[in-house]
């Protein structure tokens, strides 16, 4: 079934103008023709999502919605063959979007665009949103609207390592920076590649991030109420040891010509490179592409011996102000923000749970959860979106920060170009 859900979404990538993709917009015409079954509602929703990692997902929250609305049927089209953002905003501005569709929240500026240009439903008053966090509701809140349903998970970074590889070599995990630093090292003498990475701005930011905490707990500590500059001194110092790393070769030789995340996970997973620095959500992938990897995850420690855990909670689904289906929508996204919804999103994603009410899902994310000692700090770049005019602090980072890493700019000139932009 997946399989063939996989294909249909590659066929509709090519026919997105035509007829499954105008269903988004005539859930109405069904509801009117079906005779409501149990549950009280009728007709079709069509649902995009940005990657193919949360496939499971999707399955599990249409699964657990028909069992209460077993009338409304729900078509989901995975748009993981481009730019995303640029095919829903031509897709809503073309009046084919579908009913409801994942944006990023106020990571970037594409859901407040949205919000701007009344593409966007307000769900304030629509969506029950008493089992979501307020600092959930950050991620989904413009203007005081929200418009956007929350996942109650850590979106996280974590440094993985193959547990077979640290023992054959005597490698320890690290309980401060230096012995971090100083493991890198060893791993690079021993004729490994101590780190897989991959010349892409995101990548690189979900190692960034872990390590800058890594580097000044302190300074991340005061992220979270923007207290410290977003270009402070341990943002330079930081991202100039990754420069430096990558000059060192604990990247690998070729480094800059893995250009995406899949082949940066390849190299770990193929026991290429001894360490992963990544997102929480890539411990699915580890597993797919190896399930007889032994890995675990620790969270870098700084120097004296802390460890956190960066991210921010997870932004999930918005709807089309133009859905011809509303009232299915609306309902899709209430069972989105019920304890229900988001336990079976969390659970069959491996997601790492933001609240004790949802159990993890695996060892892994057990682990991952457990490495960061309570302790959890807001993402740098989530700062340069949320304190600069229409994110462009962090659309200029998303543009520029491999730059620095190919010699095009040094990180005092990125830093630079960043500070201007910020409040």
């Amino acid at each position: 079934m997946k399989k063939f859900k996989k294909l249909l979404a590659i066929l509709l990538s090519s026919v997105m103008a035509m007829s499954l993709i105008a269903c988004g917009s005539s859930g109405s015409s069904d509801a009117e023709d079906s005779s409501e079954l149990e549950g009280g509602v009728s007709g079709s929703l069509l649902i995009w999502e940005h990657d193919y990692s949360y496939e499971e997902g999707i399955e599990a929250l249409i699964e657990g919605f028909n069992e209460l609305y077993p009338d409304v049927e729900i078509t989901y089209l995975i748009r993981g063959d481009g730019d995303y953002d640029s095919l829903l905003k031509t897709a809503l501005q073309s009046g084919d979007g579908p009913d409801i569709f994942w944006t990023n929240g106020t990571a970037t500026s594409t859901m407040p665009d949205l919000v701007d240009n009344g593409m966007i439903v307000d769900l304030t008053d629509v969506v029950d949103m008493s089992f979501i966090s307020e600092d959930a509701l950050n991620v989904a809140t413009v203007d005081e609207g929200i418009y956007n349903v929350p996942w109650m998970q850590m979106d996280t970074r974590t440094c993985y390592y193959n547990k077979d590889m640290f023992e054959q070599n005597g490698w320890e995990i690290p309980t401060t920076f230096s012995e971090f630093v100083t493991l890198m090292e060893t791993i690079y003498n021993s004729g490994t590649t101590p780190v897989s990475m991959a010349l892409d701005s995101w990548c690189l930011l979900f190692a960034y991030e872990p390590i800058l905490a890594g580097y000044d707990h302190e300074y991340c500590e005061g992220l979270s109420d923007y207290s410290v500059s977003a270009t402070d001194t341990p943002v330079r110092e930081a991202m100039q040891l990754m420069v430096d790393w990558a000059e060192a070769g604990y990247y690998g030789d070729n480094w800059t010509g893995v250009l995406d995340s899949s082949s940066q996970i390849l190299a770990f997973t193929t026991g290429n490179a001894a360490m992963f620095i990544d997102g929480s959500w890539d411990a699915s992938n580890i597993s797919m592409n190896n399930p007889g990897l032994n890995y675990g995850a620790f969270a870098i420690p700084s120097e004296d011996g802390t460890t956190g855990l960066v991210g921010t909670e997870a932004p999930g689904f918005s709807i089309n102000t133009e859905s011809q289906n509303m009232e299915a929508a609306e309902l899709f996204m209430n069972y989105c923000a019920s304890k229900e919804g988001q336990t079976a999103w969390i659970q069959a994603i491996g997601g790492v749970p933001s609240t004790t009410e949802i159990e993890s899902s695996s060892e892994i994310i057990q682990e991952i959860s457990d490495s960061g000692n309570g302790n959890t700090y807001r993402s740098w770049q989530n700062v340069l979106s949320n304190y600069s005019d229409e994110s462009e602090a962090s659309n200029i980072w998303a543009d520029d920060f491999t730059k620095i890493f190919t010699g095009e700019m040094t990180v005092d000139e990125l830093c630079d170009e960043i500070e201007v932009l910020m409040q």
